[in-house]
């Protein structure tokens, strides 16, 4: 049996409910690897650490009020509740240190990532992660935004821009199925068509929008700021994480000092943190010196949408770049690992993604990949198992 006809046949098995879905066409073929990462068991304790230091900055009140006029000039404030299922993207450096590529918190896959251990018969990296935990979680996220679970059913609704035309799409479905065994009254509902005879207490966004600043989003905006419902992950997360620009103050010296961090929770950050900067018409020529140590990728897309490895980029693109706002990352190159297929020994780029609630991790898993990007297209790369060890 193929792996993607074992992938299929676990979910069905997992949520019998799948067994009317054409799930054959909505698995790419490509989606799963069949090769898994060995890490060291400490790469594992210091994401959970960086994971635990970050959502401890979140908390600080002076990192909360250092933001509270941007939020404002954005149309939003603190809702009271985080971001279920968000993830921290990593690469692994020669020394072994973890280094942030961006946080991502409407990150798909987890879902599917938690079935892929069981196809692949893997143990899960954090060994006491289950659905109740995610149960959970969706629970306090309600208690957090002030409108705890009552009795009836709990009205859930699952959104993003078409979401029968994503590609992951078959995550949706999972988590449909698993909100209604439950007993929650959970349905898929592209984001424009929300509150159509429909009311729902709860969403998951998975929708891109990541401000909400679309003319076609301003009803659910509204909904939102105005705590008719718990919408999760929200702007307010995007804004104090998951915004590029955070990774530029980050990196910035004093900054961490300025909002009450101990001196280990700054090295834990400093260490994960590549050094950040804007690209201005200012600092463009210094840049431009520095760009072979450099990745620039805008700041408001999202996975490797117009991203350039400053190596290889003319000095057009770089000019084009001026004009939009773009980050200059330190560049920290994916790490290889080689692996035996039918064709022969070849290496493969792999990154980690680390799944989070507040400060707890959740899920490991590695992207396996050949070219510049993360693609999902490489023949044996995909989505992989991660074993510490």
């Amino acid at each position: 049996m193929g792996l993607k006809t074992k992938f299929i046949a676990q979910l069905k098995k997992s949520f019998p409910g799948l067994n009317t879905e054409q799930l054959e066409s909505l698995v790419a073929d490509n989606l799963l690897s069949p090769f898994h990462v060995e890490l060291p068991k400490s790469v594992l304790e210091q994401a959970q650490q960086i994971v635990s230091t970050f959502f401890a900055l979140r908390e600080k009140d002076s990192y909360k009020s250092h933001y509270r006029d941007l939020a404002a000039l954005k149309g939003f404030k603190d809702p009271g509740n985080k971001s279920i299922m968000m993830s921290y993207d990593f690469h692994l450096d020669e020394n072994q240190q973890l280094k942030l590529i961006e946080v991502n918190t409407n990150a798909s896959f987890l879902a599917l990532g938690h079935e892929m251990y069981k196809t692949l018969e893997l143990p899960l990296p954090v060994a006491d992660f289950t659905w109740d935990e995610v149960r959970n979680d969706i629970l306090n996220e309600m208690k957090l935004q002030g409108h705890p679970v009552g009795s009836g059913p709990f009205r859930v609704a699952i959104t993003d821009e078409k979401p029968s035309e994503q590609r992951l799409f078959a995550e949706f479905l999972v988590y449909n199925e698993l909100f209604k065994s439950w007993g929650w009254d959970s349905r898929i509902v592209d984001y424009r068509e929300l509150f159509n005879n429909f009311d729902p207490q709860f969403i998951y966004n998975r929708y891109t929008d990541f401000f909400l600043s679309e003319e076609s989003s301003q009803v659910l905006k509204n909904k939102f700021v105005n705590g008719d419902v718990c919408l999760s992950p929200n702007p307010y997360e995007y804004l104090l994480l998951a915004d590029k620009q955070r990774l530029i103050e980050w990196s910035r010296p004093g900054f961490l000092e300025a909002q009450g961090m101990t001196e280990q929770e700054i090295q834990v950050l400093r260490n994960a943190v590549p050094v950040s900067y804007d690209l201005t018409t200012t600092n463009a020529d210094e840049l431009w010196s520095m760009r072979k140590k450099l990745f620039f990728k805008p700041k408001n897309a999202f996975g490797s949408k117009q991203s350039y490895r400053g190596h290889s980029m003319s000095r057009k693109a770089f000019e084009d770049l001026q004009t939009s706002a773009t980050i200059a990352m330190e560049y920290i190159p994916a790490p290889e690992i080689p692996f035996e297929t039918p064709e022969g020994t070849q290496n493969f780029k792999y990154d980690l993604r680390c799944y989070a609630y507040q400060g707890r991790l959740q899920l490991v898993l590695a992207r396996l990949y050949q070219g510049q990007v993360t693609n999902l297209r490489s023949p044996y790369g995909g989505f992989a198992g991660t074993v510490f060890k």
